[in-house]
């Protein structure tokens, strides 16, 4: 898996965090879904016009894993996972660049 990772510490409570990074990611068009091999994440696109971006956060106590990437393909036949480095599928990478941040910020101020 090609995805990047980044850590986020928070001093809120889980659902305080659960509840900015959902708010954060439902309005920059992200939706929750299921991948075949039963993980949870955030996907928004069809990769029909631009690459599929994802999103995924593991919480841990104080600190969320977030991973970020993109994959090519339309639907359930998409490419290989792709990190956010890289020249190739930029336009969504920086998309996605730009929502960790936003994630990160708003975790930063509850630290």
């Amino acid at each position: 898996m090609a995805r990047t990772q980044v850590s986020m510490n928070y001093t809120c409570s889980f659902e305080q965090a659960e509840a900015i990074v959902n708010s954060i990611l439902s309005s920059n068009g992200f939706h929750t879904t299921t991948l075949k091999s039963g993980e949870n994440v955030w996907k928004k696109g069809t990769g029909l016009m631009t690459a599929m971006e994802f999103i995924k956060v593991d919480f841990a106590a104080g600190s969320a894993q977030v991973y970020g990437w993109v994959q090519a393909g339309v639907g359930s036949v998409g490419g290989r996972e792709m990190d956010l480095n890289g020249f190739v599928a930029i336009v969504p990478k920086k998309s996605v660049k730009k929502v960790m941040d936003q994630l990160q910020a708003a975790l930063a101020q509850q630290a």
